[in-house]
């Protein structure tokens, strides 16, 4: 079983998959082009996404909203911690109806011991090999596999969105589409929608900027 998941948006959930595989279908993978969704166009990811799950024994899909991640966030639970908990839930989910030999995860936590102690800590299996490493995704093709289930799956949920609140680009803060459109709710005195992640940094860093500009006009009219 494999765990991918984008989690650096700003705007639309966290997707986190787990695709179940047995040993010997690996070589399909590679033979299908599988490779780590950020390597792979849109297009080739939808293009894959039938394939891999016809490969796959299971495949499971959890998210994360953004208001949950920010209430959970409020209560002092990091997303490191949130992430880890919806691997359980879906190993948990698995191993209810396959026998699991091997679970390997792309982690997000950039101290990977502290990540493993937890995981360990959480997951008592007895037999149950555990690979945890960073850029998983990019190393074993069951990772990758995985890695493009999510991403399309999330894609698929942004489009929808679009649809109600217009085309707010990729979702991520890099996107400068993206940042204008945060803005332009911001600088409209118009309140965020739930589909933001309010505990960001990238929407802190928005209001504050509103909060300057906005003194720097006072400051001129009083002049």
């Amino acid at each position: 079983m494999d765990f991918c998941l984008p989690k650096g948006a700003v705007v639309g959930p966290l997707v986190v998959c787990g695709a179940v595989f047995e040993e010997g279908d690996l070589p399909k993978l590679k033979e299908l082009g599988v490779k780590d969704s950020k390597q792979l166009s849109p297009a080739r990811r939808e293009h894959l996404k039938g394939r891999i799950e016809r490969l796959a024994k299971l495949v499971v899909l959890a998210k994360l909203e953004p208001w949950e991640i920010d209430k959970k966030r409020g209560d002092g639970v990091n997303l490191n911690r949130l992430e880890t908990l919806k691997f359980i839930e879906i190993i948990n989910a698995a191993f209810r109806g396959l026998k699991i030999d091997r679970v390997v995860i792309d982690v997000p936590d950039p101290n990977l011991a502290k990540f493993r102690l937890m995981l360990t800590n959480l997951i008592k299996r007895e037999g149950l090999e555990i690979i945890a490493e960073h850029y998983a995704d990019s190393k074993y093709l069951e990772c990758s596999a995985a890695s493009v289930l999510a991403k399309v799956a999330r894609d698929e949920e942004i489009e929808t969105l679009k649809t109600q609140y217009g085309d707010f680009g990729s979702g991520y803060p890099s996107d400068a589409k993206c940042a204008r459109w945060l803005e332009s709710y911001v600088n409209g005195g118009k309140r965020l929608p739930k589909i933001v992640r309010m505990s960001w940094e990238t929407v802190s860093d928005i209001f504050l900027k509103h909060r300057q500009s906005g003194l720097k006009d006072f400051g001129r009219k009083k002049k």
